[in-house]
């Protein structure tokens, strides 16, 4: 983290370009504004010289969005009236990922994010957008935010759409004053329908879509397993109708995209196969935008699970010309 060779990055952005990659999403904290400007700065030139554009992943910022790596959000701790409060009058704490969550109800954290993106594109102009990455907020919150907003004690569907309106906010104040950056969403694949549907409405998206393994339920049944840091095993795949389910979800909106994330990290080396051998078909499901993970966190046989991804791409791409 934080360590960039630029020979390195170099040789990274050549990879990438030769599989026929078109973009390279990099996970943004908030403080990298201050502290990593010209890490960013080497990855967006490099990129650049290689063919590909750069899209921002904003990550944990406020809580409300995942990405790397996992933790807290400096807004988020410094501002604890935005806080998510839970039922019993206590804060609302992700342990394993990024601590408290600000409130998609509170004013603060919507200029928060306004705020940023704008400190964003002045730092890095030729950012081509932003992916929203499994936003969160979708959740039970009893702060006085929240209660003003929507009562105490709303429905599911109304903290549902209370967030869908707070990410449609985000995304409407992007494409006012930087028409031309791509917005994105995706959601986990293994979500609820209600919560697919909420995510699904977020406006002003040009592409929408999930994450998930690529292979299929009888694999993804194989896996199953009891660490609640492993992805495998939860239904969270892209075969057997859910990629598709999104891939439709995306497109019910005009001039709207589908995008798909493949998931290869965190995989055991007896999960390989099951990639090797699902990877054409999950590029065959079509979506308008396809990403992968390079060299991602927690893979055994790293080399290996990348010349697979590799291989695969380079058919698709290739074919695709």
């Amino acid at each position: 983290m934080y360590t960039c060779v630029p020979r390195q990055i170099r040789d990274d952005m050549k990879w990438m370009g030769e599989q026929g990659t078109n973009y390279v999403c990099v996970a943004v904290l908030e403080q990298d504004f201050f502290a990593g400007y010209e890490n960013l700065a080497l990855i967006i030139k490099e990129a650049e010289r290689s063919g590909m554009q750069v899209i921002a992943v904003p990550s944990r910022w406020a809580g409300l969005t995942a990405g790397a790596p996992k933790v807290p959000s400096l807004f988020t701790i410094l501002n604890p009236q935005t806080w998510i409060v839970n039922k019993n009058g206590s804060t609302f704490i992700m342990p394993r990922t990024c601590g408290a969550i600000s409130s998609v109800h509170h004013p603060d954290t919507l200029k928060f994010f306004f705020d940023t993106l704008t400190e964003m594109y002045q730092q890095h102009p030729s950012l081509a957008g932003f992916i929203i990455d499994e936003p969160k907020g979708f959740i039970f919150d009893q702060s006085p935010a929240a209660i003003a907003a929507i009562g105490k004690n709303a429905t599911t569907s109304a903290y549902y759409l209370g967030a869908q309106n707070f990410y449609s906010k985000v995304c409407a104040f992007a494409k006012e004053h930087w028409p031309n950056k791509l917005t994105i969403l995706f959601q986990e694949a293994n979500k609820l329908q209600e919560e697919i549907a909420a995510g699904a409405g977020v406006s002003h998206l040009d592409y929408y879509g999930c994450d998930g393994r690529p292979w299929t339920m009888e694999d993804d049944i194989k896996m199953r397993n009891n660490d609640e840091n492993q992805e495998s095993g939860k239904g969270k795949i892209l075969l057997s109708g859910r990629g598709e389910m999104f891939i439709k979800e995306a497109r019910n909106i005009n001039n709207r995209k589908a995008f798909l994330l493949a998931e290869n990290h965190n995989l055991k080396a007896n999960m390989i196969e099951s990639m090797d051998r699902n990877y054409a078909d999950v590029l065959k499901l079509g979506a308008d935008m396809f990403t992968y993970y390079y060299y991602p966190r927690n893979v055994d046989n790293a080399e290996e699970a990348m010349e697979i991804i590799r291989r695969h791409l380079s058919r698709f791409t290739r074919a695709s010309q």
